[in-house]
């Protein structure tokens, strides 16, 4: 039954994303978003965002009169799954390059296959284990989570906080934090008070969030993603919890509002600069790009952009200027993201290069504010 609802998924995707370029021999991408499970509210957004970029891409006739097609897998938020989808995906269709997965668990699970099968890949996943070290056919269009603590630990420096205390998942993106947050607390001189951990799927972290608040800090950092960023920042304020309180880089959700109700007030996270674009002044080079695109996304899919549409949108925008470059080649489209200069997104300005297949730095990210039900530029 799941295999019929694959292949049909594809069928109809393919229909879809080609337009006008219907006849003409397509060029196939592979898609794999966690379009169900607790990463679905970002895997939809990411997935909405490169439908986008890809009619885009076909309305300007494609490559040489070629559409591109994306081939759709859910990997239901699951790494054993998620290698499945991109198994079977690869057996059946004849794909050039690869966007996605959504998460960093699933992004380390199928990065065996897609180094042995030598896909160039563009994920979404926020977690640097992802590209460190830097793997030849991976790359991720999220900015290194190192550069958005860093951009929390600038503030922290700023408003001389030095005790923090810090809470995150049990899951790779959440030990991913843990190791940084040492890194950085060595860096810019503040002291690890308390950490705690908690699993995904977990409805209750009032323990943690108790035995860290009983060491005094002056701030409290959350690494997660999903429904944890809602229960966090409730259980934090439901136990009057006053310091300042951070969320990563995920956060700048739409559905963050959704999840944490009045108790978001005041939390703070870094971000792209799509959720606060229409506060950035006129100077801003990425400011008319974030507005149009905003404006079709909205538009088109009636919901608001939040941070990962622009994570979503770059990977797609790079991965197809790769592909207008150098063909529907898997070596040369590799060659040519890895070359990316200077390429103006929404979430920053991307130089990519073999040391780096990121491409992003702590200076395209801004620090943002929940306020009254949308997101307020802080710095």
């Amino acid at each position: 039954m799941k295999k019929h609802l694959f292949l049909t998924l594809i069928l109809g995707f393919s229909i879809f994303s080609a337009g006008i370029l219907q006849g003409a021999e397509p060029i196939k991408i592979g898609g794999i978003f966690s379009l169900t499970g607790p990463g679905a509210h970002i895997g939809v957004a990411q997935r909405n965002s490169v439908l986008i970029a890809i009619d885009e891409f076909n309305k300007k006739g494609g490559l040489a009169g070629r559409p591109v097609e994306m081939i759709l897998g859910d990997d239901e938020s699951d790494p054993t799954k998620a290698v499945m989808v991109l198994k079977k995906m690869i057996e059946t269709q004849p794909i050039v390059a690869l966007i996605g997965p959504t998460r960093t668990d699933t992004g380390m699970a199928m990065i065996p296959t897609l180094e042995k099968e030598g896909i160039p890949t563009f994920m979404h996943a926020g977690g640097d284990v992802i590209i460190t070290p830097v793997r030849k056919w991976v790359f991720k269009s999220p900015y290194r989570a190192a550069d958005a603590m860093e951009r929390i630990a600038l503030y922290l420096q700023k408003q001389k906080l030095t005790k923090i205390g810090f809470l995150h998942a049990s899951d790779g993106f959440g030990k991913d934090g843990a190791a940084i947050v040492d890194r950085l607390a060595a860096k810019f001189g503040f002291e690890i008070v308390a950490k705690e951990t908690f699993d995904l799927k977990d409805v209750d972290m009032t323990a943690q969030l108790t035995r860290i608040n009983a060491r005094a800090p002056q701030a409290i950092i959350v690494w997660t993603i999903g429904p944890p960023m809602g229960i966090t920042t409730k259980n934090a304020r439901a136990l009057g919890i006053k310091v300042p309180l951070f969320q990563c880089h995920g956060a700048a959700e739409p559905i963050f509002f959704k999840l944490a109700g009045d108790a978001a007030e005041g939390v703070m996270m870094p971000s792209t600069k799509i959720v606060v674009a229409d506060q950035l002044p006129d100077t801003d080079i990425q400011k008319r790009k974030l507005l149009e695109y905003i404006k079709e996304y909205e538009s088109r899919f009636k919901d608001v952009a939040g941070t990962m549409v622009a994570y979503g949108a770059d990977a797609a925008y790079l991965l197809l200027e790769a592909i207008k470059k150098a063909g529907p080649d898997r070596t040369k489209i590799r060659d040519a993201l890895e070359g990316t200069k200077g390429y103006v997104g929404l979430s920053g300005v991307y130089n990519l290069s073999p040391e780096d297949h990121t491409g992003t730095s702590a200076k395209d990210i801004v620090l943002v504010k929940a306020e009254k039900g949308k997101f307020v530029l802080v710095e």
